[in-house]
């Protein structure tokens, strides 16, 4: 087994020092004012016997305030599109199939899945790809949909090259409705989808071979011109404004996130936006997701110049990154934590999960230890809406269980 990279070893070393670090983290919240509440956890098991359910997203479904988990099941080789509905009790989530591909050709397989309000009704609504799976045929074509809830209808949007890795939701535009950007690695290629009408969505961009792109995508407005920007694998992406046809801006941010060579893992990042001093202007978060060696940083822009902010020195497969103020202290915090079985393919037997929380001007992040056993596209929301911030844990990327970490701030 290969030896973890001594930084590795060394930030292990400081995350199971629990005693220094809770005296640490407890002195200073009280000197930022942080909550007198002990950040706490509680483990549940929601979903049992899944398989590859890579492509997730905790949204209310149904409309009674809690949280069920939207998911495409077994995206390694095509499966079903459902979720599993929430519930307050203990047990697992009762789990509803939406369709098996009731479209035809294939089933679904995408390497993310969306829900939001697409036709402004009031419900959640999702975007999803009909593809054979990743491990099948990733170079095969994927068609997009958007599903319409309540019934379920599905609407065609157009066609992405070969497997999608991420998707996400914005109006790009500022038109009132919902556009779409999907991200793929097989051919590098960014595609930006203006919706006109319901049935009627416009590719209106498409960076194609552009980059080194493999997947980390999220969407926010960097430059403070209030229309939604894109970030993928390290390049910006600026909206052009009113019309998505003009050319959009794109800009580098940092070219070690981009420039990697080597097998399929290389470029493959994990991306988030957060305006964390509220210029209007989001930072850009950023781990690796699939390597070692890689820090855990935020970029801010100052006068033209992105500069790194580096929180952890190095977490391998880092396939989970959310900025949330998980401890309501009025400042925003980290999650972060390794894919477990990619991990251990790289030599690695210690699994981290970690909450970085932040200082006051988030110049200072302490790490908190809240699993030793890895993370998976990780999720934070208040999944019951009792004003806390909950974590949804798929293990790793093989795992046949799916957990929920209850945040017990407010109980």
């Amino acid at each position: 087994m290969k030896k973890p990279a001594a930084v590795y070893i060394l930030m292990t070393v400081i995350l199971f020092c629990s005693a220094c670090k809770e005296k640490r983290a407890k002195e200073s919240r009280q000197m930022s004012g942080m909550t007198n509440k002990e950040l706490h956890f509680e483990k549940r098991t929601i979903a049992d016997s899944v398989q590859f359910l890579w492509a997730h997203d905790p949204v209310d479904l149904t409309g009674d305030n809690i949280a069920d988990l939207l998911f495409i099941d077994n995206n390694g080789h095509g499966g079903k599109l459902g979720y599993y509905e929430g519930q307050r009790e203990h047990g697992v989530w009762e789990k509803k199939l939406i369709s098996t591909s009731n479209l035809p050709k294939h089933e679904f397989a995408m390497g993310d899945i969306e829900g939001g309000d697409i036709d402004n009704d009031g419900d959640i609504d999702l975007i999803v790809a009909q593809h054979t799976g990743e491990w099948e045929a990733a170079s095969e074509p994927s068609t997009i949909f958007w599903y319409e809830n309540p019934g379920w209808k599905a609407h065609a949007i157009g066609q992405a090259p070969n497997f999608i890795k991420d998707v996400s939701m914005a109006d790009f535009n500022n038109d009132g409705k919902i556009d779409i950007a999907t991200l793929n690695f097989e051919e590098s290629t960014l595609r930006i989808f203006q919706q006109i009408e319901a049935d009627d969505w416009q590719l209106v961009q498409a960076f194609e071979n552009y980059g080194n792109l493999h997947e980390g995508m999220d969407v926010g407005d960097i430059n403070a011109d209030n229309f939604i920007d894109i970030v993928a694998g390290g390049h910006i992406f600026y909206s052009p404004g009113e019309n998505l046809t003009l050319p959009w801006q794109a800009e580098n941010i940092d070219k070690k996130w981009n420039n990697q060579t080597g097998d399929w893992s290389r470029n493959g990042t994990k991306i988030f936006l957060r305006d964390l001093d509220g210029d209007k202007k989001s930072e850009v978060f950023v781990s690796h997701s699939e390597r070692a060696g890689f820090p855990l940083s935020y970029y801010k822009n100052v006068d033209g110049i992105w500069k790194e902010h580096v929180i952890a020195d190095s977490i391998p497969a880092c396939h989970t990154l959310q900025v949330f103020d998980i401890d309501l202290d009025g400042d925003f915090d980290v999650l972060s934590g390794v894919n477990k079985s990619r991990a251990q393919g790289l030599g690695f037997d210690t699994f981290p999960v970690t909450v970085f929380l932040a200082n006051e001007n988030h110049t200072q992040w302490e790490p908190m230890l809240i699993s030793e056993d890895g993370i998976y596209n990780g999720q934070v929301v208040d999944y019951d809406e009792d004003g806390d911030l909950d974590i949804f844990r798929y293990q790793t990327h093989d795992a046949t269980t799916y957990e929920l970490f209850e945040n017990t701030l407010n109980k």
